[in-house]
């Protein structure tokens, strides 16, 4: 009997506790402008995170009703191999938490649309547009980084399925040795 009511009450508390502090994301920049060659900074603010995870991904808009959508990063994990994205979390006195992702060396082809995603039985999203500026100085510079650019996406997407490869057959490896 006193399984039973204790069970109840760690329900009631854990239901009680989340009511009272929940999560959202509270930046309010939408577009980001910069230009070729300079670091752009998308910063995800989110109040309450409770350890959910948060997801960083690339969207390219293929038409009205379809997307692709490439996975850049979950929590510090990164998920691609481009070396110009960088993720960093800073969390002040007010318990925000601030998931800045940073592009350096912006290329005309960066230009688009990211999104951070809080996850939780209702994800919680943030769309972010960056506009990106050409300047005339480095225009033959960013034609060529278009065709490395898609190069190292596409190895970025092989990058994910290996990790998703090497994560089962570690996870089988340990249930087999436990």
């Amino acid at each position: 009997m006193g399984y039973k009511h204790a069970t109840h009450f760690v329900c009631l508390l854990f239901l009680i506790v989340n009511i009272n502090t929940q999560s959202n994301i509270i930046s309010t920049q939408d577009q980001v402008t910069t230009y070729v060659n300079q670091t752009a900074k998308l910063s995800c603010i989110i109040k309450n995170r409770n350890q959910r995870h948060v997801t960083w991904s690339r969207i390219h808009l293929i038409n009205e009703t379809q997307k692709l959508t490439y996975l850049l990063y979950v929590d510090l994990l990164k998920y691609t191999s481009l070396s110009r994205y960088h993720l960093t979390c800073t969390v002040d006195q007010d318990n925000k938490e601030y998931w800045n992702l940073e592009i350096h060396q912006v290329h005309l082809s960066d230009q688009g649309y990211y999104s951070c995603i809080l996850a939780a039985v209702q994800p919680i999203s943030k769309l972010f547009h960056l506009r990106v500026i050409d300047n005339p100085r480095y225009l033959s510079l960013s034609l060529d980084s278009t065709f490395d650019m898609q190069r190292e996406q596409m190895i970025s997407s092989l990058s994910l399925i290996d990790r998703s490869v090497s994560t089962i057959f570690l996870t089988i490896i340990l249930l087999f040795t436990i």
